[in-house]
């Protein structure tokens, strides 16, 4: 992990990520905000690979009482400008994260992160325990020009896991497309199945 952790604190500090920031990020950001608005889920939030907290501040003005964030670089996580009384970072990378005993959150976001893991689909269903039983979890994966790419397999697994209607609610699932990128982002808002008796 360490490693990893060096090379993300690189690019970090090299600005490899800072488009992140740019305006022709915002509609990603908007939807996954606007979706844990309306389903009542912005509360108390756990987001996954938040880099430099971007979705924070998306999400203070939506009802967040509570933030985590998760990131395996600390160069970002030291970029992240969040109020200490609502908001915890934690470095760690997406497979070891854990939780304290009993905490739980209303939402759960992957934003652009489960291809960096090498079981996505296991870590969906790990991480849907740490949902309170209403919670939602918002993903949000780019799509890969090239179909072969390692990413665009974890995006088929991603989906292929959440399509299973035996275990997870497809409450939206859509497709985002920036001309002025030239890029295209596959967007899924999910809750898990939850056994009843």
């Amino acid at each position: 992990m360490e490693e990893q952790s060096e090379d993300w604190d690189r690019q970090y500090k090299e600005g490899r990520w800072h488009f992140l920031n740019d305006i022709k990020e915002a509609a990603r950001y908007g939807i996954l905000t606007a979706w844990l608005s309306q389903t009542g889920a912005s509360r108390n939030v756990l987001d996954v690979g938040c880099g430099e907290a971007i979705l924070y501040h998306y999400l203070k003005a939506s009802g967040l009482q509570h933030y985590c964030g998760v990131d395996l670089s600390e160069t970002a996580l030291r970029k992240a400008e969040v109020n200490p009384d609502e908001a915890q970072l934690v470095q760690s990378d997406l497979e070891s994260f854990s939780l304290n005993t009993g905490q739980t959150f209303t939402a759960i976001v992957f934003n652009e992160v489960l291809y960096f893991c090498e079981d996505p689909e296991q870590q969906l269903k790990r991480y849907a325990e740490f949902l309170e039983p209403d919670g939602v979890i918002a993903i949000s994966m780019y799509t890969p020009a090239r179909e072969k790419s390692g990413a665009h397999k974890s995006l088929q697994k991603v989906w292929a896991e959440t399509d299973k209607a035996t275990h997870w609610q497809v409450l939206d699932d859509l497709e985002l497309n920036s001309r002025s990128k030239n890029v295209g982002w596959k967007l899924r808002l999910v809750k898990p199945v939850r056994s009843t008796g």
